[in-house]
């Protein structure tokens, strides 16, 4: 495999599971209800608090992909599609399933993972002791890993960060007509909308292609041991 891309959504733990140490440092600078509200509705955004409840592989070579997603109150079974199979299975699964794929890719794509995805996965694997096959957090001008968040703000040269929706709207990359955001993963996981979730994943990942293809084809000048695409 050339090149893997990739995208998680992740879903926090419930608040009265976690340690009440653990609570306290959460909400030590909340000043009032709402603040206090907004903490216990961020967990998602944390390794430390949440965990992976989807991941979705896209091979643009193979032009296929893979979903791998929790389903813990079941009735959810594997599908499969002309260019995608979804897998319900346990977070440790998913992320041997990831390793597995990652560890075959010479080049990994993603769109904030060294923000957000790869963190979560790193963090994640260490807590259902799953060994890493790839290290996802090379040096960041290296052409291993090409986060597209950084290359979209030139390494931080442009500080405004966008959303990967504005950049597909910017760019003109089509997707499917957006009936749930990130923010509604966590609900839908509560209301065992497992597929819905992996369909909003594997979305993702797609566009992330999509804008892949369209900067190294516009946007990315060669360097020496580069040639055009």
């Amino acid at each position: 495999m050339e090149r893997l891309v990739f995208d998680v959504e992740t879903v926090g733990v419930p608040w009265e599971s976690l340690d009440s140490g653990v609570q306290e440092s959460l909400l030590h600078s909340a000043r009032s209800d709402e603040e206090r509200q907004g903490v216990q509705e961020s967990l998602s955004l944390f390794p430390v608090t949440a965990q992976i409840v989807c991941v979705a592989l896209y091979s643009p070579e193979q032009d296929h992909a893979a979903v791998f997603f929790q389903a813990p109150q079941g009735g959810a079974s594997q599908v499969r599609e002309e260019k995608a199979v979804f897998v319900p299975c346990t977070e440790k699964e998913l992320l041997i399933h990831f390793w597995e794929a990652a560890g075959r890719a010479k080049q990994v794509i993603t769109f904030n993972g060294r923000g957000f995805d790869c963190p979560f996965l790193l963090v994640r694997s260490a807590a259902n002791r799953v060994r890493p096959t790839v290290d996802l957090m090379p040096n960041r001008y290296s052409n291993q890993h090409v986060d597209l968040m950084d290359q979209f703000t030139w390494f931080g040269a442009v500080r405004r960060r966008f959303s990967l929706d504005a950049w597909c709207a910017s760019l003109g990359v089509e997707q499917p007509k957006r009936e749930v955001h990130g923010s509604d993963v966590a609900a839908l996981y509560a209301s065992g909308e497992y597929m819905t979730i992996a369909r909003y994943c594997l979305g993702d990942a797609m566009a992330t292609a999509q804008l892949f293809d369209l900067w190294s084809k516009y946007m990315r000048f060669p360097g020496p041991e580069q040639t055009p695409r």
